[in-house]
């Protein structure tokens, strides 16, 4: 059992209280929150709460599994070490404490303690095969690539093979077994050849091989794709001066960290769960000067949206580091979110001053000033960032996208409309540009017929988003066919119920239905979910409300 990961997931509140004894109130009083830090990722002050109840039951299993888990997610690792041997003792079969236990003593270079304490794990389970890997690190130290390989190689759980093959070469390149690391390279690469790390290390091992134009073969195939990362131009350029740019892991350390860094991005492509965080943070205690790792810490906590933890983090990607710009953007759009947008426009701008080549910072700058309603600014920001790219890429359907928005926002209807055009045709099946391009021209009542093809295509491609069905719904109610507006727009409001154009344009579609009670309850549930930032929506909601409204061309008309 790995309460780590279990237990928080799925342990019953009240089982979990019920082993604290109402005689230590302080106790449970700890631990509850504790719990609540932990649910709010104050990682830190979770960790502290949970080892004040440890101090009155150190033999509390659900405690010693709280406390262990909060300490690995807040950075405190060598203290998490101690808890997770006390954990051992009571529960020897915790698969993620051996781990951190079998990290400790990696990175201590205690490689035979290593191998004994992940020595026989399962190589079934997500945490087994993790520790295999690990150990098969430690043994990499002592007995060679060979050796570790062959452990990695009875694992035969679906979805691992590929991701144990990258594993493999990572650890017959660092013990120079060149023939075994380039097959195991290869085979990686031509089962994955878009995963930046994959292609990373691959063109770094051609070209420590001089086999230059071979990595920039691999290289160009990555970017032919539409895909970049400051770590693959880093390797292009140095490729491109014909110089060797070193292995990805230079010692069992860092390639280990390499494994869980992997592991934590692969499984925190939804959402920043607690293993992703745990991962993340025992492969940033494996390689602490891995501006990666570090960078990736940070944007899990943006996820997480603790943007202050986040910011201090992006603080301490070196200047010198690939990431070092991102890590800046990160920062100052991190600051609007906590809602100092004044403060990030002038952060942005002054990066896309100082730093002309940073298309992150003057795309970000546009966004920013997006955001603050500036959209004449940010179309300018936009058209720097296109002179930038050349606007011919099929990921720069994205800019012509967002300075569409800015120049429709801004009046510019002829101009948004070109940007839109020209972002399908960069993307024809982009679901995002076919509902806005959409939504536009039925507002207008502009291209009917086209405009609902369009529409009815984005949810086809998008059928979940509340948003694109919302459009559908509109598109039927502006071609007056009000039957099928409201059984379309009804799905939208259950998909996105508190959005308040969602539940305005059901209530006008169930008063063209003659369903006038539910009309003005639907408008007054509009209403209730209307900001600052909806006014104008707020105000024809009000006027529906207040009004008699005894015609239909009245609802129309503040439709409009």
């Amino acid at each position: 059992m790995v309460l780590g990961l279990t237990g928080f997931a799925q342990a019953q509140d009240t089982t979990n209280v019920e082993q604290f004894s109402l005689y230590h109130p302080s106790i449970s009083g700890s631990y509850l929150a504790g719990r609540g830090a932990f649910e709010d990722r104050e990682n830190d002050l979770a960790a502290s709460y949970f080892l004040d109840a440890l101090e009155a039951d150190w033999g509390n299993i659900a405690l010693l599994d709280r406390a262990f888990v909060a300490l690995v997610s807040a950075g405190r690792v060598e203290e998490a070490e101690m808890v997770a041997k006390q954990l051992l003792s009571v529960e020897p079969d915790n698969e993620l404490a051996r781990i951190a236990v079998g990290v400790v003593a990696l990175k201590e270079r205690r490689y035979a303690s290593a191998r004994k304490t992940l020595e026989g794990m399962s190589k079934d389970s997500l945490f087994g095969i993790m520790g295999n890997v690990v150990w098969s690190w430690a043994v990499e130290e002592e007995l060679g690539g060979k050796a570790a390989v062959d452990n990695l190689e009875p694992i035969s759980q679906p979805g691992f093979k590929n991701f144990l093959t990258f594993q493999a070469a990572l650890m017959a390149d660092l013990s120079g077994d060149v023939k075994l690391a380039e097959n195991l390279y290869a085979e990686a690469y031509e089962a994955d050849p878009f995963v930046f790390r994959i292609v990373e290390a691959y063109a770094r091992f051609l070209g420590n091989q001089g086999k230059y134009d071979e990595a920039m073969d691999v290289i160009q195939r990555y970017h032919d794709r539409g895909l970049t990362h400051v770590n693959i131009d880093e390797v292009e350029a140095l490729i491109t001066q014909k110089k060797r740019p070193g292995r990805m892991a230079d010692n069992v350390q860092q390639g280990a960290a390499e494994t869980l860094r992997g592991l934590s991005s692969a499984l925190s492509r939804e959402q920043a769960s607690d293993i992703s965080i745990v991962l993340m943070r025992l492969a940033r205690f494996l390689h602490p000067k891995s501006d990666l790792i570090t960078f990736s810490i940070a944007d899990l906590m943006d996820r997480a949206e603790r943007f202050e933890t986040a910011n201090a983090l992006y603080g301490q990607v070196h200047r010198n580091s690939p990431l070092h710009g991102q890590a800046l953007v990160r920062t100052a759009e991190n600051l609007q979110e906590i809602g100092d947008i004044d403060e990030a426009i002038r952060k942005l701008s002054n990066l896309a001053n100082t730093m002309p080549d940073n298309l992150t910072a003057v795309i970000a700058l546009g966004d920013a000033l997006r955001r603050d309603k500036r959209y004449t600014e940010a179309a300018v920001a936009y058209d720097k960032a296109l002179e930038m790219t050349g606007g011919t890429r099929t990921i720069d359907w994205h800019l012509y996208y967002v300075r569409g928005i800015a120049h429709e926002r801004d009046g510019e209807w002829e101009k948004a409309e070109s940007d839109f055009l020209k972002a399908l045709e960069l993307n024809p099946d982009q679901p995002q540009v076919l509902n806005y391009l959409g939504y536009s021209w039925v507002d207008q009542k502009l291209e009917l017929k086209r405009a609902l093809e369009m529409i009815e295509k984005a949810v086809a491609l998008r059928p979940e988003d509340g948003y694109i069905v919302d459009s559908l719904g509109w598109a039927y109610y502006r071609l007056e066919r009000f039957e099928e507006a409201t059984e379309t727009l009804e799905r939208a409001a259950r998909l996105s119920p508190s959005d308040p154009t969602i539940n305005d344009h059901l209530g006008d579609a169930y008063w063209q239905v003659d369903r006038k009670r539910e009309a003005r309850f639907q408008w007054s549930i509009a209403l209730e979910l209307t900001d600052e930032d909806d006014g104008d929506l707020a105000e024809k909601i009000q006027q529906k409300l207040d009004g008699n409204l005894t015609d239909l061309k009245r609802v129309a008309e503040l439709s409009n």
